[in-house]
């Protein structure tokens, strides 16, 4: 279509959804581009739908102009799946994500294809469940996994999830609605045309409403991890047990090759002799579970395994499947740089050949020298074979194309399948028609049939327009054939660039995601804007700094990541490159100009830095311990320095402070990537605090202390001083008796854990440990805590660049303290308490709550 075609279809489908609803800019654009797979397919346009009666205007409208459209939810794809192959329109269904029916009694649920799994068995919960259990459950799309019938451990006894639809609302490639199936668990009516959608990977439909099959939560469950001296003997007793009758619930492998990587990533200390690991889960009667973990032991026994550990409590279940949960984290840490590659990814074997297929998978590494790391759903047959490789490393790609071809054969040989869980997509492609032979076919008449203009997700499931070799559409390419174009961001961050495995995990922590939806204010999205970068096919701009910027730097993104790549290291690296080619925000200039004239951010006078201080107070002119309380406990907040000055008189601290001395630590700077003004406010203090002869630094503000603690030394700053939060020294004086609290009015707090002393620098119980010691307090947490705990969206200059953004994150962390029956949230970050407070007088002057925001330093 030519250029004036696009704009005209573009303009149409403003017309349906709404302009907010279409992206058309490169770098949205580039952000959707990607998944798991090794491929890249850059959209002509994104539309987000929110209704059925929008996708069938959309279908339409596409048919009509013969655009390609790709349906998508999450983006969690291993196969390329979700990807528009064809560029054209790509249609994000993921905020169609409501429960429309929940009906426990009859056993089904009616959804929108946006619902999230693991959201809909929290809906269900604590009776019901819905049994597939794919490793991205936690934001994996119900329509997605209708669409590829995606499976995980619990698929041995439970099935995939074909098993679970029970009828369909599809919008077929012309924009006709039609309704399949039905909410009864068997209908004999019509074609099964439910199961032929259910599986098509959007080729032949859009899936806009799901009836879906639910079960009771069984009984009673235990696990068991099961170490073997070799994977034959594994595979023997895995193969007993299932052809004794014992109905496990799920039972998965890890080969030798996996566990070496799994024990030294996570210093498990697994025995050298250890050869294999199962881990077992049984479900059931608790009489009857009982009575087959006896026979499960005697088998294992049998079968020359060595121990069996059994537990059933699902709180040590992750404790005791450690290795089993955090391969893919491992295998992301085995050479930084490296990643876990999806191509021949997911084949399934006749459970009998298991054994044998690990061991011929285990010639053919050695055959090209290349690590295969072997790990599974042993119970149902289904593997993954997975290879790491540095994706700037070309002979590894020429190798891995080879083990791809010999992992292929095998498959075949064995009488496998070449895909069991994951979908055709485009990865698959090239070789797909090894197994379907005459069925492609059928299926290609199929395709005609329902999509004859080819406008549903083309490119894929092995039709004739589909890629022709496993590297075609290739991610890193601009990596291997132009690397002296590459534009470094050094080495560790390039590594870390290149860790991310783009599973989009992120998603579902990430504050500014969870207010735009979009690709490019996640943390995959940014990874994806800081590669081309790398690879120079973006340039600094207003736009890119515009997402950049969009960010908290709150690191809930590694804490969720498979891989812990640290993505607030990429985008601030990458806000470096933006400040160089002059694209600091306006705000922040403003903020830079302050701290080099003021030496405050906030455009204060410095002689007023001190006003707060209790007018008896007399600092010392001499000790060796600092009391720093940072811009914002100087300048925006009454109470917090009256009352650590008062708490550390009253422990007898002998300390000094600076006044209107006391010069920014330049946290800020460092954030916005002005790196000449955080380089200069590192030479003011550490020159300063050099010259005083100081011990230790004890710093109320939470920022102030990460920048002291880890930044300052890696610029050869504070290496001498020991650095302390306020909330380390509290405990520390708590501990020793020093201070000791009255007790007061009864509240209820809930412990707001701020980034910067959280997840940036680990302290989670010290504040804890304070609050509990306060007699009148009874401390509640909430529902996301510790390293999981959501930013109050104040950090990463994210408040002054984007205030209602900023605002909005706030106001639902006080929602979410006002729903777990808190009147008060404690943080230990003034930053955070600003934010904070302004979100509860938002929440009273909406009439939905009153809660108070205090520092923890202020009883």
């Amino acid at each position: 279509m030519n250029g004036g075609g696009i704009v005209d279809y573009i303009k149409e489908l403003t017309h349906i959804v709404g302009e907010k609803n279409v992206k058309t800019d490169l770098i949205e654009r580039l952000c959707y581009s990607r998944d798991l797979s090794v491929h890249e397919a850059v959209p002509d346009v994104i539309v987000f739908a929110k209704t059925a009666e929008e996708v069938s205007r959309i279908m339409s409208l596409a048919n009509k102009e013969k655009v390609p459209v790709t349906p998508r939810g999450s983006g969690t794809s291993a196969v390329g799946g979700a990807l528009a192959a064809k560029g054209g329109i790509l249609l994000d269904l993921s905020r169609m994500d409501r429960i429309l029916e929940i009906d426990k009694e009859n056993g089904y649920v009616v959804v929108e294809p946006g619902v999230i799994c693991n959201n809909l068995n929290a809906a269900l919960a604590p009776t019901h469940f819905f049994p597939p259990d794919p490793g991205s459950a936690n934001l994996a799309s119900l329509g997605g996994m209708v669409s590829t019938n995606a499976s995980g451990n619990r698929a041995l006894k439970y099935g995939t999830t074909k098993h679970y639809v029970l009828g369909l609302e599809v919008v077929l490639a012309n924009g006709r609605t039609i309704h399949t199936g039905s909410v009864l668990g068997k209908t004999s009516s019509g074609y099964d045309l439910t199961h032929l959608f259910a599986n098509a990977e959007g080729t032949l439909g859009v899936i806009t409403k799901i009836i879906l099959k639910v079960l009771p939560i069984p009984e009673y469950t235990a696990f068991a991890e099961a170490r073997f001296s070799s994977t034959l003997d594994a595979g023997k007793a895995v193969r007993e047990i299932l052809t004794s009758g014992i109905a496990l619930s799920s039972c998965e492998i890890l080969d030798k090759v996996t566990i070496d990587v799994v024990n030294k990533a996570m210093s498990l200390n697994i025995p050298d002799h250890i050869g294999c690991l199962l881990f077992i889960e049984i479900d059931g009667n608790r009489k009857a579970v009982q009575e087959n973990i006896v026979k499960i032991n005697k088998i294992c026994e049998a079968n020359n395994g060595i121990e069996n550990k059994w537990e059933d409590d699902p709180a040590k279940r992750l404790k005791m499947w450690a290795a089993r949960q955090g391969i893919v984290a491992s295998l992301s840490k085995v050479k930084r740089g490296s990643r876990m590659q999806s191509i021949m990814d997911d084949p399934g074997i006749p459970i009998t050949k298991i054994p044998e297929a690990i061991m011929e998978i285990k010639k053919i590494s050695e055959k090209h020298r290349i690590p295969i790391n072997t790990f599974g759903h042993i119970g149902d047959g289904n593997i993954h074979p997975i290879i790491i490789c540095d994706p700037r490393n070309k002979g590894q790609w020429d190798t891995i194309k080879e083990v791809s071809k010999d992992l292929i054969d095998l498959t075949i040989r064995l009488r496998g399948t070449l895909t069991a869980e994951h979908g055709t997509g485009m990865a698959k492609s090239p070789y797909i028609k090894r197994e379907l032979g005459e069925t492609l076919e059928v299926m290609k008449e199929i395709k005609k049939a329902l999509d004859p203009n080819n406008v549903l997700n083309p490119g894929k499931m092995g039709f004739d327009d589909s890629i022709q070799g496993i590297y075609d559409n290739f991610a890193f390419l601009p990596l291997i054939e132009r690397p002296g174009e590459i534009q470094s961001f050094g080495e560790a961050l390039d590594n870390e660039i290149m860790a991310c495995i783009m599973c989009g995990f992120c998603r579902a922590g990430c504050p500014t995601y969870g207010e735009t939806s979009l690709e490019s204010t996640n943390a995959r999205g940014r990874v994806i804007l800081a590669y081309h970068l790398l690879t120079g096919r973006l340039k600094p701009s207003k736009e890119l700094a515009e997402r950049f910027y969009e960010c908290t730097t709150c690191l809930n993104c590694n804490a969720v990541c498979p891989a812990g790549v640290k993505v607030p290291d990429i985008i601030q690296s990458a806000r470096k490159r933006l400040v160089e080619a002059g694209y600091l925000p306006p705000i922040h200039q403003t903020l830079m100009q302050s701290i080099e004239e003021k030496g405050n951010p906030f455009g204060e006078p410095k002689e007023k830095r001190a006003d707060i201080y209790p007018t008896e107070f007399k600092s010392k002119g001499k000790a060796t311990t600092l009391l720093f309380f940072g811009c914002v406990a100087s300048y925006q907040d009454i109470n917090l320095i009256p009352s650590t000055l008062k708490i550390m008189n009253k422990a007898n601290i002998d300390f000094m402070t600076l006044g209107n001395e006391e010069y920014c630590c330049g946290y800020i700077s460092y954030l916005v990537g002005d790196q000449k003004e955080f380089e200069r406010c590192i030479k003011n203090n550490t020159s300063r605090f050099e010259r005083m002869g100081l011990k230790e630094i004890v710093t109320t503000c939470a920022g102030c202390y990460r920048t002291f603690k880890d930044l300052y030394p890696k610029y050869n700053g504070l290496s001498n001083i020991q650095v302390f939060h306020t909330v380390e020294y509290l405990e520390n004086l708590v501990t020793n008796g020093r201070l000791t609290f009255k007790d007061g009015a009864k509240i209820r707090v809930a412990y707001h854990d701020p980034c910067d002393i959280g997840r940036h620098m680990d302290i989670y119980d010290p504040p804890r440990n304070v609050i509990k010691a306060i007699p009148s307090v009874e401390m509640i947490e909430f529902p996301q805590n510790r390293n999981l705990a959501k930013c109050c969206g104040g950090g990463g200059g994210l408040k002054a660049y984007d205030t209602e953004m900023s605002s909005n994150i706030a106001y639902k962390r006080v929602q979410q303290a006002s729903d777990i029956g808190a009147d008060t949230i404690v943080s230990a970050c003034p930053a955070c308490k600003s934010n904070l407070q302004l979100a509860a007088a938002r929440l009273r002057k909406e009439k939905k709550g009153r809660i108070k925001v205090m520092i923890l330093r202020s009883w």
